[in-house]
């Protein structure tokens, strides 16, 4: 796969929907940077549609998906995206900050950054990373013989949790940083980097058997970050609208 390949889904995506994409990036494993050989693409977007659409008395669709092999495109309408923004959606917060960037309008980009950080809520963004390493403990971790990147994507979450409560802020999305930023252990970030290469050399679910002292460091922090979440209750901010109302405006108006 190669970013033209996408590039030219991408351009398929617009004409066929007739719409104007804002944003298009790469999610999960390899915006992580611990993707597999075999590991999907997952490539994420924001695109607008032209004025008319929005004077609709109908609900109308406000998702386009596409698979073609293993790629995985996905991509939300500007309004739903800034629906998601204002309720503090994680996901979204990490595609405007993927380091792997396909496309990118940059008005858009510097409109969208510029209101993001008063409508990111740090305790909230704590409880989704929690659900993330639960699950994936709950789910994966209590099996003989997990993969690798299941407890890679536990780790992620409590990292994430750590550089939240240190920060208050977005999280990395290279995980590579997240480290680097959140494990002061040197032996335990080596544990972590050979891990990581064995993730990259191998298949997508290869399984490996952690090594028991990051699996003890994964497993202690874990816990206090369970504990945590249960004595903190999501913030509830009433940041207004407006900015978005307007947002949505000038780019319909621009892009559309």
């Amino acid at each position: 796969m190669t970013p033209e390949h996408i590039a030219d889904h991408l351009q398929t995506i617009e004409q066929e929907h007739d719409v104007k994409i804002l944003l298009a990036v790469e999610s999960g494993s390899r915006a992580w940077g611990f993707e597999s050989k075999n590991s999907d693409w997952d490539v994420r977007f924001i695109y607008v549609h032209k004025p008319q659409w929005y004077f609709s008395v109908d609900k109308r669709r406000d998702v386009i998906e596409l698979m073609d092999g293993d790629m995985d495109l996905s991509g939300w309408e500007l309004r739903k995206a800034l629906v998601l923004l204002r309720g503090c959606n994680p996901s979204l917060f990490e595609w405007l900050n993927s380091p792997i960037v396909y496309s990118a309008e940059s008005v858009f980009m510097a409109r969208i950054k510029d209101v993001a950080g008063s409508f990111y809520n740090p305790v909230a963004s704590m409880y989704h990373y929690y659900s993330i390493f639960k699950k994936h403990n709950e789910r994966y971790l209590q099996k003989e013989g997990a993969s690798m990147k299941r407890f890679l994507y536990y780790l992620r979450g409590i990292l994430a949790c750590k550089w939240i409560e240190a920060e208050r802020t977005v999280p990395p999305v290279a995980f590579a940083e997240l480290v680097a930023a959140t494990v002061d252990d040197d032996e335990i970030r080596g544990k972590i980097e050979e891990l990581i290469r064995l993730k990259k050399s191998g298949e997508e679910h290869g399984l490996h058997v952690v090594d028991s002292d990051l699996m003890e460091y994964a497993r202690h922090w874990a816990d206090y970050y369970t504990q945590k979440v249960e004595d903190i209750r999501p913030e509830r901010k009433q940041s207004s609208t407006e900015v978005l109302d307007a947002l949505l405006y000038d780019m319909v108006q621009t892009f559309g």
